[in-house]
């Protein structure tokens, strides 16, 4: 009974698939090395060129035949390949069992048909034969006759690797090549160097760090880690565990082995695209590892007043979650006191769109000597950067935070003791888990008090973004914001469930499994509404609701796009209809993506 039942299930999965009308096919890379690819008929030569180039260049053999008149041209071009076979006959049913490659019994492993409409019937008995052989087929402009198509691909020409594929999914092969170039065109002059070195940089770590791993009896999945997206999968890896916590001063052995695959990843996801192709080791692992982790050491143990001083007004870091419990002591440059004395200011870039930048922020940025920034800026903040203004990106990185702000404060001493004007740039707003307040305590102890401009904090401008009124009369009279990784990576103490008050939990999304078990204990309404908020506000936005008790399931099933954050509350579904928030088991989410930013100049404010 239950075999009868399930091949009714498999003919009813058949039928709905077969008479679908909004069917979206699932594109895929494939891997054609070796593999034979039939090609019958040579009604349009340029087409079957196209075509035997394409299968030879991702490494397959092509067998041509029923080629007609076309014969003479295709010995010409393709006479002397060695991947390419030229048949002078008509197709022949046995071809398609006959020609293949001896490990899948001779069986060709595709077919590319591109036959004259006088032998349609030839076309449709190779098609209902390929589906009974499972071959995969494609008939030019007859997608009735075909189980795949092929895409309009951008191939950097640098052979770094990059593949740019874009279809309308037959709405006009026309407009997709004009989007794929439309993408292209907007690609970094050095993209064939970023790709190159990035591909670089991760087969060295894969050799040098993950093999030790294996030998020492580790799953061979620890290859498939989801900070390291290894391998073809490209959309699978598990991005929700992407800033997995490292206790910094508490790893373990294999933890130290991970490090560097971490680093890299978080360096693909954040750093400005531009530098990623001059991107080193050295980079990754910061200059003079030993010889800071020694000084880390010993400051761990100092007690002076200064040390005390920033203790007491210390916060997390709304990047990393890390808190700085040691700090370089280095004094400024005596000779600076008779020159010109630097100056630094602490900017808040807002949470992306330039709208949302502030014109002091923007006058900080245009006439700084060095910018010291953050990972997470986005991208639209730092391309308004001069040319000719020198920037630092902190190496905030799973298990580095602290060296790394100690090299930042470090670098911004430098700076200032040569005269030169420091703006230390910020995500979101400098005092809103910022670490602005530990320092402005650190810059205003060495001689230099920091002005600080405040910026749009991710945690009320995402509300705005993702149609949210944080409060609303009868619905929301409070809003609390709080952090989802306490000193140390501990969860800190979370409140306790009010209902008529929106809730924003920022870094918390790394480890929203254990922060939901957390609040369910302390008896939060498991049915009340979230909103997970992604890179808000840039052109990448993605916006997810859902219940509370479906959020850990949720995260994981549609991975992370950090930076994000949650905003727990009735009012996250206030504005929207009631049928877009309703939530059960069969349908436990729903997303949004996409932010369209004000059209925004701005050398028309302030001229470079």
């Amino acid at each position: 009974m239950a075999a009868h039942d399930h091949q009714q299930g498999l003919q009813k999965t058949r039928t709905t698939t077969t008479t679908a009308t909004t069917m979206i096919p699932m594109i895929t890379a494939s891997v054609a090395g070796g593999e034979v690819s039939l090609v019958v008929g040579g009604s349009r030569a340029g087409l079957v060129k196209s075509r035997v180039k394409t299968i030879v260049g991702a490494g397959g053999v092509a067998v041509v035949l029923n080629v007609g008149s076309q014969w003479k041209q295709l010995v010409a071009e393709f006479g002397d390949e060695s991947g390419v076979h030229l048949l002078d006959r008509d197709f022949q049913l046995r071809d398609l069992t006959t020609l293949g490659r001896a490990v899948t019994a001779k069986v060709v492993d595709r077919v590319f048909v591109n036959l004259p409409l006088e032998e349609d019937h030839k076309v449709k008995y190779i098609y209902e034969q390929c589906v009974r052989l499972r071959i995969p087929i494609n008939t030019f402009h007859r997608p009735e006759y075909s189980t795949f198509n092929m895409i309009p691909t951008y191939v950097d020409p640098k052979g770094s690797g990059l593949q740019i594929a874009v279809t309308t999914n037959g709405n006009g092969y026309l407009l997709a090549n004009r989007i794929k170039r439309e993408i292209v065109s907007h690609l970094p002059a050095n993209i064939s160097e970023v790709v190159t070195n990035m591909g670089a940089l991760k087969d060295r770590i894969i050799n040098e760090d993950m093999k030790v791993l294996l030998k020492e009896r580790y799953l061979a999945t620890d290859l498939a880690s989801p900070a390291v997206g290894y391998g073809l999968d490209e959309d699978g890896w598990e991005s929700h565990k992407f800033n997995r916590l490292i206790h910094e001063f508490d790893m373990t052995e294999r933890e130290q082995r991970e490090k560097r695959v971490r680093w890299l990843s978080q360096v693909m996801e954040y750093y400005p695209l531009t530098k990623l192709a001059d991107v080193t080791m050295e980079t990754l692992e910061g200059h003079s590892h030993t010889a800071r982790t020694q000084q880390s050491s010993k400051q761990q143990s100092s007690t002076d007043s200064l040390q005390q001083a920033q203790d007491s007004n210390s916060t997390t870091d709304s990047n990393v979650g890390n808190h700085v419990d040691k700090k370089p002591k280095i004094s400024p440059d005596p000779k600076a006191s008779e020159t010109k004395k630097g100056s630094i200011s602490l900017v808040g870039s807002g949470p992306g769109s330039l709208s949302m930048l502030t014109l002091g922020a923007l006058n900080e940025i245009k006439t700084a000597d060095v910018i010291l920034t953050d990972k997470l800026v986005p991208q639209t903040v730092l391309d308004i950067i001069p040319k000719d203004t020198e920037t630092f990106t902190a190496r905030k990185f799973p298990g580095n935070a602290e060296r790394a702000q100690e090299e930042l404060l470090e670098k911004g001493l430098e700076y200032l003791s040569q005269g030169k004007k420091v703006v230390r740039l910020k995500q979101g707003d400098p005092y809103i888990f910022g670490r602005g307040g530990e320092e402005y305590n650190f810059f205003n102890a060495h001689g230099y008090e920091p002005s600080v401009l405040p910026g749009l904090s991710s945690a009320l401008a995402a509300t705005v973004v993702s149609k949210i009124p944080a409060t609303q009369r009868a619905v929301a009279d409070q809003v609390l914001i709080c952090t989802g990784t306490g000193r140390k990576g501990a969860l800190p103490e979370v409140p306790e469930y009010v209902k008529t008050r929106t809730t924003v939990f920022l870094m918390a999304l790394h480890r929203v499994d254990v922060l939901v078990k957390v609040l369910l204990e302390k008896e939060w309404d498991p049915e009340v509404l979230v909103a997970v908020v992604e890179r808000a506000s840039c052109p990448d936005q993605r916006i997810t609701r859902t219940k509370l008790k479906y959020l850990p399931a949720v995260v994981e099933e549609i991975g992370s796009r950090p930076p994000g954050l949650l905003v727990i509350g009735q009012a996250a579904g206030v504005l929207l209809p009631e049928s877009s928030v309703s939530f059960n088991d069969s349908n436990k989410y729903h997303i949004d993506e996409g932010y369209r930013a004000f059209e925004l100049d701005v050398n028309q404010l302030i001229p470079a």
